[in-house]
């Protein structure tokens, strides 16, 4: 109960798809999929404002559900917020409390409760890919949530394709919404680099909140029975891994995949970088191949064209009518 989630950072991997479906839960379709990850830290709450840098873990997981689990979580504090101050400030109608405290809150809360009046829209309510306007509209776009280059931020964006791949940058979701503008009260949870408790609100007027016991709120604690988990190279002491056996023995591939993640192995479409330069991720860091690793991955990409090519060659060898060399007697020779 006393730890934070802290956002690092999304990031987007292409994976080949395997199989009759591709293999690809988006459906997508093609040799590629595109899939969205967020890395993400749990630390101490008494040292996550100080930069995270003791009693810390690394967690990733599904963009979806990790914009899921903090939208919750950030309309959950909204709304006890707003009904703290409403009681606290509001007395009753003729008798307001106007401390500038009171009227503070007041305030922020009436805005957002009148964002559809005002011809606003609440960006948390768009992450879903979905269509806009006619499905049978040939120029008809979707929306829904994205990655923004640097990995930086979670915005709002317009799609040519039901999966929400394919960017149409020239256009503003909000516009082809019919929206005025989005506002990012609550999406901007998903993003933010501040420390979001993972401890219960009780809202002050509960009659249980003297007696109040902290506990993890489930929606947190969901968020880390999602995710991948890298415990041990920092000492967490925080963690459950030991009772997620499956995750426990996978724990060296995660934490690889993470460092992968957080280190320029892939650009901001999610391709494997190769080649002078890297990437720079907002964590400061950056890959470099070398000329040795280069050199390599051109003799493993040779090799594997070759390979191709020579069992291209013995599939058309054998099942292009040349059978008869095959023959019991040749194959197993002669004896005597």
């Amino acid at each position: 109960t006393g730890y934070s989630i802290v956002c690092e950072k999304c990031q987007y991997v292409k994976f080949y798809n395997v199989g009759e479906d591709d293999g690809n839960d988006n459906g997508e379709g093609g040799i590629l999929s595109t899939n969205k990850f967020v890395i993400f830290k749990l630390c101490n709450s008494d040292d996550c404002s100080s930069g995270c840098k003791n009693d810390y873990a690394e967690y990733v997981v599904d963009m979806e559900t990790y914009v899921a689990a903090l939208i919750e979580m950030k309309q959950e504090s909204v709304e006890n917020t707003c009904n703290t101050c409403q009681e606290n400030c509001q007395v009753d109608d003729d008798t307001p409390n106007y401390s500038v405290k009171c009227q503070s809150c007041m305030d922020r809360c009436d805005r957002y409760d009148a964002l559809e009046e005002n011809g606003y829209g609440d960006a948390s309510q768009y992450t879903a890919c979905a269509a806009v306007g006619n499905d049978d509209d040939a120029d008809a776009y979707y929306t829904g949530a994205y990655c923004s280059d640097d990995g930086a931020q979670i915005s709002i964006g317009v799609f040519a394709d039901a999966y929400c791949s394919d960017s149409v940058s020239t256009q503003d979701a909000a516009t082809v919404l019919g929206l005025a503008a989005f506002s990012n009260h609550i999406l901007s949870a998903t993003y933010s680099s501040e420390c979001i408790s993972c401890q219960q609100e009780v809202e002050d007027g509960d009659d249980d909140a003297d007696d109040y016991e902290p506990e993890t709120a489930e929606t947190c604690q969901n968020l880390y029975d999602a995710a991948g988990k890298c415990e041990t190279p920092t000492g967490f002491s925080g963690g459950y891994l030991s009772y997620y056996s499956s995750q426990a023995s996978n724990e060296e591939d995660v934490c690889t995949f993470i460092s992968s993640l957080d280190s320029g192995t892939y650009d901001q479409t999610g391709d494997i970088v190769i080649g002078e330069g890297g990437v720079k991720t907002i964590s400061g860091k950056s890959n470099t191949a070398t000329s040795a690793q280069s050199l390599f991955l051109a003799v493993l990409i040779l090799s594997t064209m070759g390979l191709a090519g020579y069992a291209a060659m013995l599939h058309d060898e054998i099942s292009g009518g040349k059978s008869d060399g095959l023959s019991g007697k040749e194959c197993l020779g002669t004896y005597g």
